[in-house]
């Protein structure tokens, strides 16, 4: 298994994630249409890493010490102690390794530990089994689904929710 770290963005991260275009199984994750991928260029590239540079808590996943991909947490309730998770991995040979679990931990890490949150929240689509698989495996429960619409189709999304007490983090 790959030793996986996380770290803030930094300005070369805007190539690399320019070398990784968007493939279609990784749009497909987010919603996206598969068969219309974006197209790869570097506004867009500086685009993402300035938008993850806006964020209290954005990092790059390291895999080995080379940057596979992203997690964040976002919408930040700080009366609530509440926030959102999202990840995604710049490729699909990336997926299946373990690498996602692990950066999913050390954010929840984070999110507990440093920033003292009470609970972390995350949307998946249903259909996203791989991904759903590793969420519950971080401590993750399945606490809603609401019906939505991703290319003009009806598809379930799930609310799923970690918080603090039930945390099945690397302790």
């Amino acid at each position: 298994m790959a030793d996986v770290t996380l770290r803030p963005p930094e300005a070369g991260d805007a190539a690399i994630h320019f070398a990784h275009p968007p493939e279609p199984e990784i749009v497909r994750m987010y919603g996206g249409d598969p068969a219309h991928p974006p197209q790869a260029n570097m506004a867009r590239s500086k685009g993402w890493l300035a938008w993850l540079q806006d964020h209290r808590f954005g990092r790059v996943i390291l895999a080995d010490g080379k940057p596979v991909g992203e997690v964040r947490l976002h919408t930040f309730r700080d009366d609530e102690k509440v926030a959102s998770l999202a990840i995604g991995l710049f490729a699909t040979r990336y997926l299946g390794g373990g690498i996602g679990r692990r950066a999913i931990r050390l954010t929840l890490a984070a999110a507990f530990d440093t920033y003292h949150l009470d609970r972390v929240d995350l949307r998946v689509l249903s259909f996203n089994t791989r991904a759903i698989r590793c969420y519950a495996a971080c401590g993750f429960k399945h606490v809603a689904t609401e019906r939505v619409a991703i290319l003009g189709e009806p598809e379930d999304e799930w609310l799923m929710s970690c918080d603090r007490i039930n945390w099945a983090g690397d302790r």
